[in-house]
């Protein structure tokens, strides 16, 4: 029997632009599959959980609450491809003083 070969991710092709934030985009996938197997399978569903609702997913843990929450912000905000491709963050930088027309 003959093995196939393990293909990189640079080999053959571009490097996919979630590869370098894959550790966090991994976790958000794995929250999102727990939420879909506990019968949340739609953006309107999962913005509209409350936090009981939440408490309630079996073996949710105060890290799965985070994700949740910052999903629930980035399906609000109608990002959540850009987001789980890496190209949008999720933490709202503080605004420069010239931006707010200080001198």
């Amino acid at each position: 029997m003959k093995r196939k070969k393990k293909r990189s991710k640079t080999e053959g092709g571009v490097k996919l632009p979630f590869d370098n934030k894959m550790g966090k985009n991994q976790k958000a996938i794995k929250v999102l599959q727990r939420l879909f197997d506990a019968g949340y399978g739609t953006e309107k569903e999962i913005a509209s959980m409350t936090m009981d609702e939440m408490l309630m997913l079996p073996g949710v843990n105060v890290a799965d609450l985070c994700m949740i929450s910052e999903l629930q912000k980035i399906i609000k905000a109608n990002k959540v491809i850009s987001y789980l491709s890496g190209r949008i963050e999720t933490k709202d930088e503080p605004k420069g003083a010239e931006e707010h027309g200080a001198t």
